[in-house]
């Protein structure tokens, strides 16, 4: 089969369209996702049921439930209710929510990976729950959960493809649009396997960048601490001497 490349050039502008809106759906979910799944992951781990059992009962049903599933609740049973909204802010919620949840458990995790001694040292010098988080904790965890956070999101942009399913102009409907007009689905899904290839590599390039700032960082910090921990001891040497 010869590539018509003239659907490229006239059809382009379309699908780069719905490639912006996929862009701005992303990106929307994942900073509302991010908080989102930092306060699950919060109330998961936290010793009052009232704040674990919403947590749990929020993570098991979205877990185990289909995204597309999902989407379709919001779209198609909140209207029922009186509660109607535009389906792009739906496909943003619906993805957020999705991605809150795995985003939750891979931060659970990574506050357990810290040792639990971390915590505790910290509170013994006086600092709060939330300020050994912030300041101990989380600078910790951050080298751990980076990864299969990048992963979670390179997923929500793949599952973004589903909001075709209830309307949205985005770049897998967009693409289906072109197809319809053209009859030409394998220029077209060219197209977007490009632009889907390179939105993602350009989020994992991101993240491959700031994992490597993170291990500069943390070998500069050791290499500065090292020297001082030989000084302490040294200094500890001489009072032995000298009593």
């Amino acid at each position: 089969m010869d590539l018509d490349f003239q659907i490229v050039v006239e059809y382009g502008p379309l699908i780069l369209e719905g490639f912006k809106l996929t862009i701005f759906i992303v990106v929307c979910a994942i900073l509302l996702g991010l908080p989102m799944g930092v306060v699950l992951a919060f109330g998961r781990i936290s010793s009052r049921r009232y704040f674990r059992g919403p947590a749990v009962v929020v993570l098991e049903v979205i877990r185990n439930t289909p995204f597309m599933v999902q989407v379709f609740l919001l779209y198609y049973v909140l209207p029922f209710y009186g509660l109607r909204m535009d389906a792009v802010l739906i496909g943003i919620l619906a993805l957020a929510l999705y991605s809150s949840v795995y985003y939750a458990e891979i931060i659970r995790a990574g506050i357990a990976a810290v040792l639990r001694g971390q915590d505790e040292s910290a509170r013994a010098i006086g600092m709060s729950y939330m300020q050994s988080m912030r300041h101990v904790v989380f600078p910790q965890m951050l080298p751990i959960v980076l990864p299969p956070i990048a992963n979670q999101t390179l997923s929500s942009v793949k599952e973004s493809a589903i909001l075709s399913t209830i309307t949205v102009q985005e770049l897998t409907m967009s693409a289906l649009v072109v197809q319809g007009i053209t009859f030409r689905p394998f220029e077209v899904f060219i197209m977007i396997t490009i632009l889907y290839w390179l939105l993602n590599e350009t989020i994992a390039f991101g993240v491959r960048r700031l994992e490597r700032y993170l291990k500069q960082r943390q070998t500069q910090q050791t290499a500065i601490a090292a020297p001082s921990e030989a000084a302490m001891a040294s200094l500890e040497a001489v009072r032995r001497l000298t009593r």
